[in-house]
C-alpha cells in the first residue's frame, strides 16, 4: 500500500513538473509575441509621422501588429490565470514527501477540477508551445545562416553569434517536445475525467433508487 502510494505520488509529481513547464514556456512565447507586437507597432506608427512614401505597408504592418498584440493579450492572461490557479494547488505544499492518502487524493481531485476547467487552454498551451518551438527552429536556421555569410565576409563575433543559436536551438527543442512529453499525462487526465463522470452516474442512479 505504501508502495502504490509513493508511486502515485511520485507520478503526479512529474505530472506537475512538465505542466509547469508547459505553462512557463507558454507564457514566454506569448510575452515574446508580445513585445513583438509593440515593437511593430511603435515602429510603424512612428513611421507614419515622418513618412508618406510607405503608408500602405506601414499601415498594415501596424493592423497585423495590433491584431498580434491582442491575441497575444488575452493568451498571456489567460495563460496567467491557470499558472495562478495551478500555484495555489502547489503553494498546499505538494512538496512534502510520504503525503497521507486523504491528502493526496485532495490534491489529485484539486487538479482534476483545474484540468477539467480549464482544458481548452491547456490545449491551447500545448499547440502554441509547439508554434514556439518551430519559431525558435527557424530563428536558429537564420542565425546559422547569417552566421555563415558573415563569416565569409569576416564581419562577425562568433562566440555570441554560436551562443544565440545554442539558446534558439535549446528553446526549440524544449518547446516542440514538451507538449509532445505532456500529451502522455493529458490522456492519464482525460481518463480521470472520464471515470469521474462514471462515478456521478452511478452516485446519481444509486440516488434516485427508491429506499
Amino acid at each position: 500500500m505504501d508502495l502504490e502510494l509513493t508511486h502515485t505520488e511520485t507520478k503526479l509529481k512529474k505530472e506537475m513538473k512538465h505542466f509547469m513547464a508547459l505553462a512557463i514556456m507558454s507564457l514566454a512565447f506569448g510575452a515574446m509575441a508580445m513585445a513583438f507586437a509593440i515593437a511593430t507597432i511603435t515602429t510603424n506608427g512612428l513611421a507614419l509621422t515622418k513618412t508618406i512614401s510607405n503608408i500602405y505597408l506601414n499601415l498594415v504592418s501596424l493592423v497585423i501588429g495590433c491584431i498580434v498584440a491582442y491575441f497575444s493579450l488575452r493568451y498571456v492572461i489567460s495563460s496567467a490565470e491557470v499558472l495562478s490557479k495551478f500555484d495555489e494547488i502547489q503553494d498546499e505544499k505538494i512538496g512534502e514527501k510520504n503525503l497521507p492518502h486523504e491528502k493526496l487524493t485532495g490534491y489529485i481531485v484539486k487538479l482534476l477540477v483545474l484540468y477539467r476547467d480549464e482544458k481548452p487552454q491547456i490545449k491551447r498551451m500545448m499547440f502554441i508551445s509547439k508554434i514556439a518551438g518551430v519559431c525558435f527552429f527557424a530563428n536558429a536556421l537564420f542565425q546559422t545562416a547569417l552566421l555563415g555569410f558573415n563569416l565569409y565576409t569576416g564581419t562577425t563575433n562568433l562566440i555570441p553569434a554560436v551562443g544565440g543559436i545554442l539558446v534558439s536551438t535549446v528553446m526549440g527543442l524544449v518547446g516542440f517536445f514538451l507538449p509532445f512529453s505532456f500529451l502522455k499525462y493529458s490522456v492519464c487526465w482525460d481518463d480521470r475525467l472520464a471515470k469521474s463522470k462514471e462515478a456521478e452516474i452511478r452516485i446519481a442512479s444509486f440516488m434516485e433508487e427508491p429506499q
